[in-house]
């Protein structure tokens, strides 16, 4: 069976990795040749992909009328898969006729594909006011490459957030907060993973970001942060870092809202507001108790086993997939 993903990224970015790419060998391994096209790539290059196509996975494009239409004469085996809230943006809202343009886009993919496969239930609900059948597959990591250190730095606690230089501006905001903790606690080590630096008031390492490192970095961490804007766009996140920090025994202090409650439970995280005193507290709190860092992350990794494991959810990807191909 050829199956074709049309995705919204390159391999290595967030959600086409997660979504896509990471389950490449578990198809081919099961008599599936997955083939890709990004969503703006050529007519040409577009048309042949489909002509080619038994099944197609569409990740979170919101393609129009044109491209929508060459698939369907193709084949009405389709998939649409969405993590995101991609009905709507993060910061300053879409003018109203781009709102009425993406809601009969998003209500076009939703109505008209076989199968929707939402990450959350949050997702899930949106999905099912047009879809005739919906699906919850959660972001999945490999749990062997994701895992808790042996050890960790004696004397030090180090406090780190994971993230796309997109995103640079929700850490910068707790610059401050994040200020008043080092300088409370001497032992804390601020660290940071992105492709971009951030600006910050104090002095922290910053780790670039290069393919393969991410799990070393995460694992060498004793407190996650997982700053989220409190908008619609927040609310349908299933945040990848948030599972990586808990896959490796971290916990995690952060904002907790929508989807991300499927995530972060209190047994793994401390939920905090929008307000500085309240992340300089909760992080206080985790440096100045080891015992609770321990707890809570251990707590994280059970809750993520059963729940976020590449491999249990690409197999219910792979029974979709031959469903519709079938």
């Amino acid at each position: 069976m050829n199956v074709l993903a049309i995705t919204i990224a390159d391999p290595e970015t967030g959600s086409t990795k997660y979504r896509v790419h990471q389950y490449r060998d578990l198809l081919a391994e099961n008599g599936m040749s997955l083939a890709t096209v990004r969503r703006h790539a050529p007519r040409e290059e577009f048309l042949a992909r489909v002509a080619e196509a038994d099944v197609v996975l569409n990740q979170k494009c919101l393609l129009g009328s044109r491209r929508g239409r060459c698939i369907w004469r193709r084949t009405n085996r389709v998939l649409f898969d969405f993590d995101d809230a991609i009905y709507t943006r993060p910061g300053r809202p879409r003018s109203l006729p781009t709102r009425l343009r993406v809601y009969l886009r998003m209500r076009y993919w939703l109505r008209r594909s076989m199968v929707v496969v939402a990450a959350n239930e949050y997702l899930a609900t949106y999905a099912r006011r047009f879809a005739r059948r919906v699906e919850v597959i959660p972001m999945g990591l490999d749990l062997d490459a994701w895992s808790p250190a042996a050890e960790k730095l004696a004397g030090r606690v180090v406090v780190g957030w994971a993230g796309a230089p997109v995103n640079l501006p929700r850490i910068e905001s707790l610059g401050p907060a994040l200020q008043r903790v080092v300088r409370r606690h001497p032992n804390v080590e601020f660290r940071v993973y992105s492709g971009g630096c951030p600006q910050l008031p104090f002095p922290f390492t910053h780790v670039p970001y290069a393919p393969g490192t991410e799990p070393e970095f995460v694992r060498q961490l004793d407190i996650g942060l997982l700053p989220l804007t409190d908008e619609e766009h927040s609310r349908g996140k299933s945040p990848i870092k948030s599972i990586q920090y808990l896959a490796c025994g971290v916990p995690v202090v952060g904002n907790v809202m929508g989807a991300t409650h499927e995530i972060c439970t209190p047994d793994s995280t401390i939920a905090v507001g929008q307000g500085t005193a309240e992340w300089e507290s909760a992080i206080c709190s985790l440096v100045e108790d080891p015992e609770r860092r321990r707890r809570l992350g251990a707590a994280g990794r059970q809750h993520v086993l059963p729940r976020f494991c590449a491999h249990a959810n690409g197999a219910l990807l792979l029974r979709l997939l031959r469903e519709i191909g079938s």
